[in-house]
Order: C-alpha cells, then structure tokens, then sequence
C-alpha cells in the first residue's frame, strides 16, 4: 500500500524534500526539544529502504487537506503483534485540538498497512498535551524509563494500547497489567 486518505489527512511515502520540510520546523518553548537537524532526519529518510526491504517498518508523509505537510509518521514492528508508532505534526498545527484526530488517522492507516495487534510509543514525560491526546486515543501508560536525549537524561512513558478491540478498557487494562509498571526505569 501506498498511502490513502484517512479523514482529513492524505499518507504518502515520504520523500526526500519532506526530510528537508521536518527539520526546518521549530517547536516553541519545552517543546523546541523535539527539533530535529537535517542530518537526524537524513539518517530517517536514509533508512527507509533498508526498513521496506526487512519489512519491519516504513516512514510516510501526511498531508492537510490543502496539500500540506501535516506531519509525519514512522511506524516500526517491535514483533509480529506489536507496532511501535512515532510521530511530528507541524508547529503550527500542534496545541489547536488537532492532534487526536491526527494520531487516530495514523492508527487507521496502520491497522490497513501493517494489521498489528496492538500499537506502541514512547512520548516524553513532560509532554502532558500530547499524553492527554494518546489517552484519549486509548493508549494506557505501560512503563516508565530515563534515556539520555540531547546529553541530558529524560524521562519517557512507554505507551501501548490494542489495535483492533471492541472491548478497549478490559483489553487495556490486560495490556497494562502484562506490562512493566509504570514508575519502574
């Protein structure tokens, strides 16, 4: 699969101008932790075909409505059930009640693309807003862990929740009671 239309967003292969587009973006404040240099991306974008070949993941690009980069997505496959998401919206589309919808399209993408169990991220401990919008996406805490990131050490939430679930609490609370607890490093 190539890509196709999820809601208001458009999931293509990313090119190699989008890894230019991503890094010129700049996130204010706290958030200017996410800012990425072309040469992190390049290494991203490099990697691409290497992740295809093994099929163990891929990387798109998401356009807006307008025919704008949106944001990105990278999805990973931790095992044949689980498959670990990463994400970037574009600064200026971040912190306007975007982001449910968008995390939402990038799930329904994946369930078509890769039919995963059950989805993974790790987002940064000091990023309620978008912990609130994983939550309300039905992704539960599952761990907690420092990792040195920009030659300081962060805390990071390991996230999970089921795939496909017509039950998604029960079957939440089973995937947080068989992961690590969350407060364990």
């Amino acid at each position: 699969m190539e890509g196709g239309q999820f809601g208001a967003y458009r999931f293509r292969p990313m090119r190699l101008r989008d890894t230019w587009t991503v890094a010129s973006w700049r996130y204010p404040g706290e958030y200017a932790f996410y800012d990425m240099s072309w040469i992190e991306l390049l290494i991203i974008r490099l990697s691409i075909p290497l992740m295809r070949a093994l099929n163990v993941g891929d990387c798109y690009a998401v356009d807006d409505t307008s025919g704008r980069l949106a944001g990105v997505f990278t999805y990973y496959r931790r095992d044949e059930d689980e498959l670990e998401i990463g994400l970037a919206m574009r600064p200026n589309l971040t912190g306007h009640g975007y982001g449910l919808a968008f995390v939402r399209a990038g799930m329904a993408f994946a369930r078509i693309r890769f039919a995963p169990k059950r989805f993974s991220l790790t987002v940064a401990a000091f990023n309620r807003r978008a912990r609130t919008v994983y939550e309300r996406a039905g992704f539960v805490a599952l761990r907690t862990f420092s990792r040195n990131t920009h030659g300081k050490a962060i805390e990071y939430i390991g996230m999970g929740c089921m795939a496909e679930s017509s039950q998604p609490e029960q079957e939440n609370a089973t995937l947080r009671a068989s992961g690590d607890s969350v407060g364990e490093a």
